[in-house]
């Protein structure tokens, strides 16, 4: 009987067993990864160009860059864009002293936010005003100049005096000879030493003559205001009716208001003042 060993069944069972063989497989795999590598690196190159690339190039203009053209007319977007938001900006200047308390208490706590980022929430609250602290004079159809003060006046403020406060000292003096001059009106401004200021409030305010009793209107700045209540109190004296009235109108040659300038944060903690401290205070704007 043969031996199963001696039988040629075609097969090659030496399969793994030849040195040869296995060198020649190891050396076959070498040169597909270092290709790879090749690859990945090529890859990785390219996409840091692609990057590079579209770094430099304007947002959506995919792989073309922005033309002379295409430049100068995304500037001047942007310019018209600016001049429409400044052309807003002062009808709302304009607009505002004409409009109902609630409009004005929303513009002056858009200010207050505005030039106060500091701020807490509860010291905000410290400055902004109510709708309830405003006389309406929106119904008043005529021009809000100086001409036409008097008669504004006599139609809405019907306290016995009335604090007038304005931007400039220059402003003052228009708004002083407008009232009536020296027979209705005194000027609180940086024009004049403070102690004589203060010593003109106390004559008036310490004194019940009647003499003093045609004086209506206290015409100043906030600024002047502020310095004046640090070192008198006479302002919040007594329970008669006490108007203040904001010339808001007014602008100054770089579009400033009395309501939108530096001093917007002094106005508000001033007529936050006169509303804690003195009884029946009403404001208007003009």
């Amino acid at each position: 009987m043969p031996n199963a060993d001696d039988l040629d069944d075609g097969l090659d069972y030496g399969y793994g067993s030849d040195p040869e063989a296995e060198e020649v497989a190891v050396g076959d795999t070498v040169p597909e990864q270092e290709t790879d590598l090749q690859n990945v690196e090529s890859d990785r190159k390219s996409h840091e160009d692609d990057k590079k690339r579209k770094a430099n190039e304007s947002p959506g203009q995919g792989d073309k860059p922005l033309s002379k053209r295409q430049k100068k007319l995304q500037n001047s977007k942007l310019k018209d864009k600016k001049e429409e938001q400044v052309k807003y900006q002062l009808e709302k200047k304009k607009t505002i002293p004409k409009s109902p308390p609630e409009e004005i208490v929303e513009y002056l706590a858009t200010l207050i936010r505005e030039k106060n980022p500091n701020l807490s929430g509860l010291e905000l609250d410290e400055l902004y005003l109510k709708k309830s602290d405003f006389l309406s004079t929106e119904n008043f159809q005529d021009n809000r100049n100086l001409v036409n003060l008097p008669s504004f006046m006599s139609q809405f403020s019907k306290s016995p005096r009335t604090i007038v406060l304005s931007l400039t000292n220059l402003r003052i003096a228009d708004l002083y000879r407008s009232l009536g001059g020296s027979k209705a009106c005194v000027k609180l401004f940086a024009k004049n030493k403070l102690k004589d200021d203060l010593a003109t409030v106390e004559e008036i305010l310490g004194n019940n003559s009647k003499k003093n009793e045609r004086l209506k209107y206290f015409i100043a700045t906030p600024t002047r205001l502020e310095k004046l209540l640090e070192s008198t109190d006479l302002f919040f004296q007594g329970k008669e009716k006490l108007d203040i009235l904001l010339d808001a109108s007014y602008m100054d040659p770089k579009a400033n208001t009395l309501l939108n300038c530096e001093n917007t944060t002094v106005l508000c903690k001033l007529l936050k003042t006169f509303l804690n401290k003195k009884s029946s205070v009403k404001i208007l704007l003009y």
